[in-house]
């Protein structure tokens, strides 16, 4: 089996990369070997598109990939490159500087995902048949590989955050109560497993959790998911909650301390690394950085992506170059969201929820993260997936997170001030199309002209009586797309036959 950290590092040849990114030898070897006309007689027909030279849809293939993309995609291993499982060369230099970097005692890549860096870290932390302790709000994965293992898992209670916000975590203090009673009992966990970067924007206490659970069982083991908070290590607003920092912290005050902590990071979710790209850090001894090795030739593909492994090395380096700046002009960009929300009139319809005191008590062990924005939308009358669909179609601007009537807004480092105006555009077009609609059908009279675009005719004109079937006529018009507006003409009106406004005694009924 491969062993952890061991070998020399290859220096890849000179040039192959711009100074400026000198110091990712990872990226700068697997971009020498795409420069260079390498007929490959093993697999991956694909590189350097030397199977679709002639093809009929070649401009599709590099019109989606580029032909970077092509070139980059190899499948050399060992000398060639490096060996994935035994790295000794620009790999194992790379994850060497990524453990420097995140303040890990040792980092490994992968390009297969959170997923299996999961059930990676469980498969070395977790002893066949443990007993773990898990936060119920982890990922999918950790569930599915605790059942693979047969652990006996006990998992600890979830909490709202508060009856006007949807935000759930791990009830934490019961947590705590459940792992100091095993081991009064005599019967500890090996393993406790937390959640602790969520994408609705939750942050857990790590410095605080990781001292208690060290006070009651120094030696156990832990596995923090932090795959939303990769880029947080590299800002120091951000740092001191992290898993890494928690351990650094309490090892300076007991530099023997047994503990064993794994930390996951999806490197794609706030960093600028390619999707399915994970960090596999490790704050553990040789023997476990030995079985984390094992545990990654049990799980991980055989045919790891280069390009993907590669832009974990210029993430990192990135990060550390940019990080806080990038994650400044985030949190400025996030604040000035919030506060757009709070006093511009034309975005009354919106509510942020937190950071504002929603998550305050310090007894729950949690905090706001603060590049997340949770904006309740329910005052627009239509549901939070209609919301997503409209800015998705009309407006270009994808957001991916709903939870009752609210979505969640992620200010990540690729989000700037051009794209949050565009933003903001798009909120004050939608309240004044779809709030004016919903509070012009509050009544039993109709107050003003509402009309659909196309064709441009008049649903309502001012006085008709409101019907459950213009309201459901209505809703299949937004549904579909339509755009529907809302007009006020002088007082309650409805137009002649002449096409005039004309005060009305009674209202139309439009039955």
């Amino acid at each position: 089996m491969p062993e952890a950290g061991s070998g020399t590092a290859v220096r890849p040849g000179p040039g192959a990369l711009p100074a400026s990114a000198s110091g990712a030898p990872l990226a700068e070897a697997v971009l020498s070997v795409a420069r260079r006309d390498i007929a490959s007689f093993h697999a991956l027909p694909l590189s350097h598109g030397g199977s679709i030279r002639n093809s009929k849809i070649r401009d599709v293939y590099e019109a989606l990939f580029g032909q970077a993309q092509l070139a980059s995609e190899v499948s050399y291993s060992g000398t060639m490159l490096d060996s994935f499982f035994r790295p000794r060369g620009p790999l194992r230099a790379a994850q060497q500087l990524a453990a420097a970097s995140f303040g890990a005692d040792s980092t490994t890549f992968l390009s297969a995902g959170t997923s299996t860096a999961n059930r990676v870290a469980l498969g070395a932390l977790v002893p066949r048949g443990g007993r773990v302790l898990a936060d119920r709000s982890c990922h999918q994965s950790v569930h599915f590989a605790l059942g693979d293992m047969n652990a006996t898992t006990e998992y600890a209670p979830m909490r709202r955050c508060c009856a006007s916000c949807p935000r759930t975590f791990a009830d934490l203090r019961q947590l705590l109560d459940m792992f100091a009673l095993a081991v009064a009992e005599g019967v500890p966990y090996d393993t406790v497993v937390l959640s602790a970067v969520s994408y609705d924007g939750v942050r857990y206490d790590m410095p605080a959790l990781l001292a208690a659970l060290a006070e009651l069982h120094p030696g156990v083991s832990v596995l923090v998911d932090e795959a939303w908070g990769a880029v947080h290590r590299f800002h120091p607003r951000l740092q001191p909650l992290t898993a890494l920092e928690a351990v650094r912290g309490l090892r300076a005050s007991d530099p023997g301390l047994p503990m064993t902590v794994a930390v996951t990071h999806s490197a794609h979710k706030s960093m600028s690394a390619l999707r399915q790209g994970s960090y596999l850090h490790l704050m553990g001894d040789g023997e476990m950085q030995e079985s984390i090795a094992q545990a990654l030739f049990q799980h991980h593909t055989t045919s790891p992506s280069w390009p993907v492994l590669a832009s974990l090395d210029l993430a990192r380096l990135q990060a550390e170059a940019e990080g806080e700046a990038l994650l400044d002009r985030s949190l400025n960009l996030a604040r000035t969201l919030r506060e757009e929300i709070r006093t511009d009139p034309r975005l009354s319809a919106y509510r942020t929820l937190g950071p504002d005191g929603h998550l305050g008590d310090p007894g729950l062990l949690v905090h706001d993260d603060p590049t997340r924005v949770l904006v309740d939308i329910g005052a627009l009358g239509i549901t939070a997936a209609e919301f997503r669909r409209i800015l998705f179609d009309e407006y270009a601007l994808y957001v991916a997170r709903e939870s009752g009537d609210a979505v969640v807004f992620h200010v990540h480092i690729g989000v700037d001030e051009g794209i949050l105006l565009r933003l903001l555009d798009a909120l004050r077009i939608v309240q004044r199309t779809y709030r004016a609609t919903t509070e012009a059908l509050a009544g039993d009279v109709a107050e003003h002209f509402i009309i659909a675009y196309p064709p441009g005719i008049p649903i309502t004109v001012p006085g008709e009586r409101l019907s459950d079937r213009t309201r459901g006529e209505l809703d299949a018009l937004r549904t579909s797309g339509v755009e529907i507006y809302t007009l006020r003409q002088g007082r309650t009106a409805a137009v002649s036959p002449a096409g005039g406004a004309t005060d009305t005694a009674a209202p139309v009924d439009t039955e």
